[in-house]
């Protein structure tokens, strides 16, 4: 049975592309440029191609053994390849990273049912836990701003261990800082197929995919798929009857 359910932040219980849209509005006001559409798909694409290359190991810094240096100089990166190096310098490209990660704090967009699920999973005596490979800064403010700050027991970042999901660093670290030996009472709930599901799998914990946008490419055997965090609720009522009808059959 389980007792511990772990969720991913961005994109699982937020709705994080209208987070990071007010965000970019906020530095691009800070540089007195105009904001435009076209600018801020290609700005996401380069925010999301920066972190799934460096999930994948793609990427190496040149501070591979400071975590604060190398997290500073991945996030400046993501500005001067949109600015261009010849028109931001990479003090710059680091102080308009803390001006966006200060915008992320603004405007937090809650997917449907986030609050509902987190609280029924708190009133049913779960450990609920938040694991996420976004930034240290804003993720406080995130959780506040959710309204999920009292039922959470562990909150846990990728800036705390270096190592980002997949890696199975990240998930060392994070089962560490839970404190359950037995994963077999761990489910990761998580929208993203390769960091959540992929690195979840491979780290001997029963997956949730968060299947929002009705993708049929589920390229990894994941134990459940939901559409909603709705059906969240079902699945682990269903799970807790079946094992009690087993229990009745073993005695």
């Amino acid at each position: 049975m389980y007792k511990t359910i772990i969720f991913d932040l961005d994109d699982t219980l937020t709705d994080d592309f209208q987070n990071t849209k007010n965000a970019f509005r906020i530095i691009m006001n800070y540089r007195k440029q105009k904001f435009t559409e076209e600018d801020f798909l290609r700005f996401h694409e380069i925010d999301v191609t920066t972190w799934r290359d460096r999930a994948a190991g793609k990427i190496v810094t040149p501070y591979e053994d400071d975590k604060i240096k190398k997290t500073e100089w991945l996030r400046a990166s993501r500005f001067i390849k949109f600015f261009g190096e010849d028109n931001i310098s990479y003090q710059e490209a680091v102080e308009l990273n803390n001006v966006y990660m200060e915008g992320m704090k603004e405007k937090v967009v809650s997917r449907p049912g986030a609050f509902e699920i987190i609280k029924y999973l708190a009133e049913q005596n779960y450990r609920l836990a938040i694991a996420t490979n976004g930034p240290r800064i804003p993720l406080q403010t995130k959780i506040e701003k959710l309204g999920i700050t009292p039922y959470i027991n562990t909150i846990f970042s990728a800036e705390e261990v270096g190592f980002m999901k997949p890696q199975k660093k990240f998930y060392e670290g994070l089962i560490t800082k839970i404190g359950i030996s037995s994963k077999s009472e761990i489910l990761f709930v998580g929208d993203d197929l390769e960091k959540d599901i992929k690195g979840g799998i491979e780290n001997g914990l029963d997956t949730c995919w968060c299947n929002y946008n009705n993708d049929v490419n589920n390229k990894y055997e994941c134990k459940y798929e939901i559409k909603s965090l709705y059906e969240l609720k079902n699945i682990l009522k269903g799970r807790e009857k079946s094992i009690n009808r087993e229990e009745e059959f073993s005695l």
